[in-house]
């Protein structure tokens, strides 16, 4: 009975995680999609296109209204743009939230559950971050008369950073990103959902030893935390604005949350042997 309750209780903290994680990835995606369209109106034929509507207007004493209505659907998507940015972090922070709330009410009362739980958490939140932004990279000038001008727009997420590596022909580094931002963490963290369900079986000494095999690697996520970092970093200037985004922390989301799992299996491991003895 108790195993039952457990189990429907994971299922329904997981849906409601993918559904958080989801609206995350929605918000921000459409953050993107509307600050693509702000810049592309700052760009240098835009803004002398906007400078003679003006011009006109003025001539015309309102008649010639171009540049007014302009202005009104400017306005409007930048107040869309604030409002997706918005939502995107609520939903981050209640994703952690609902997380760490689960922590406090089962830290001391059941291990596994909690092991099992932050295993999934880690796997939602990979995912979020694999296809989410991790930031906006805009570069401008500021030239005369028009103020500053958008000259280049882009929003990076891991699995295009990949793609990059790979089209670029960087295929060792594509290949070490590849391996240590999707392929370990996942098989990790499902090794340590299927511990917290097999725990008790024959089962569970395999999966340790997979657990520590791959567990030499850990320090790998961390390792490209600090590859993304330097290769956005790489191509700042002076013209150059970046914006972190939702894909990354949900990353570190996901690196703290693999190493909360990797605390919660020693300790797991430990509470069971005490039993056994």
């Amino acid at each position: 009975m108790i195993t039952v309750l457990k189990s429907t209780l994971l299922v329904l903290v997981s849906v409601l995680l993918i559904y958080i994680g989801f609206k995350a990835y929605e918000n921000s995606n459409n953050f993107i999609l509307v600050t693509k369209s702000l810049s592309q109106k700052n760009s240098a034929q835009k803004k002398v296109r906007k400078k003679l509507d003006k011009l006109f207007e003025e001539l015309s004493l309102g008649i010639y209204d171009k540049h007014s209505k302009n202005k009104k659907n400017y306005d409007l998507l930048e107040r869309q743009a604030k409002k997706f940015h918005k939502y995107a972090n609520i939903y981050l922070y209640l994703f952690f939230s609902v997380y760490l709330l689960f922590v406090i009410l089962f830290y001391f009362l059941d291990s596994e559950f909690l092991l099992m739980l932050t295993a999934l958490t880690a796997l939602i939140s990979l995912f979020v971050a694999l296809f989410s932004p991790l930031l906006i990279m805009s570069v401008y000038k500021n030239l005369p008369i028009l103020g500053n001008v958008t000259l280049s727009f882009e929003s990076k997420s891991i699995i295009f950073v990949i793609e990059k590596l790979f089209s670029d022909s960087n295929y060792i580094v594509g290949i070490l990103v590849l391996s240590f931002s999707m392929i370990i963490p996942i098989l990790k963290s499902l090794i340590l959902l299927l511990y917290g369900f097999f725990k008790e079986t024959n089962l569970a000494e395999n999966l340790l030893t997979y657990i520590e095999k791959i567990g030499k690697w850990s320090m790998a996520d961390v390792f490209i935390v600090a590859i993304l970092v330097v290769f956005f970093s790489t191509k700042q200037d002076i013209y150059t604005v970046i914006q972190l985004q939702t894909g990354l922390y949900f990353f570190i989301g996901y690196v703290l949350l693999s190493m909360m799992g990797t605390t919660l299996l020693a300790r797991s491991q430990h509470y069971f042997k005490e039993a056994a003895n």
